[in-house]
């Protein structure tokens, strides 16, 4: 028995349609075999015989925010069938979700603030190491005045002779 394209088309629809009935349900329904609404989906997704909806990484931004308003707005039992007419897993909506919340959370630091802020961080490293340079200088010059007057009181100062 051979089928037209339209029926193959509403066939696949309503496979993708189904809400909560299984497959087996619809294919008995349609009088075809399971295997066969598998085969007329990929052959049409193949041919683009369908209006192919666009995979979920290349839907622009208000397509996303706006499948997602329409999702959350769905009772629980409507949002299995509407993830699987539009083609998305739920996994896809929560990875949306995150990009919205990154998007509008505030900048931590602006370019210019961050640039500032190497800058003071260099500028910090530089007194620091200065700092210890002249703490070890004056810890050696304290070290050799110490030693100076010991030596001065074992052999008495040079200034008495």
């Amino acid at each position: 028995m051979r089928h037209s394209l339209e029926f193959k088309e509403a066939a696949v629809e309503k496979y993708l349609g189904r809400g909560n009935r299984t497959v087996g349900q619809v294919t008995e329904e349609l009088g075809i075999n399971i295997q066969t609404i598998y085969y007329w989906r990929n052959q049409l997704a193949k041919v683009g015989g369908m209006n192919k909806k666009s995979t979920p990484h290349s839907r622009s931004s208000s397509e996303k925010l706006k499948l997602l308003t329409e999702y959350d707005a769905l009772d629980a039992e409507k949002q299995g069938e509407y993830l699987r007419k539009n083609g998305l897993h739920l996994e896809h909506l929560n990875a949306w979700r995150k990009q919205i919340e990154e998007a509008l959370s505030p900048v931590k630091k602006s370019f210019l603030e961050r640039n500032e802020l190497i800058a003071e961080k260099k500028k910090v490293e530089k007194l620091q190491k200065e700092l210890r340079r002249k703490d070890s200088a004056l810890a050696e010059a304290s070290a050799l005045l110490i030693l100076k007057k010991k030596a001065d009181l074992i052999w008495g100062s040079g200034d008495d002779e």
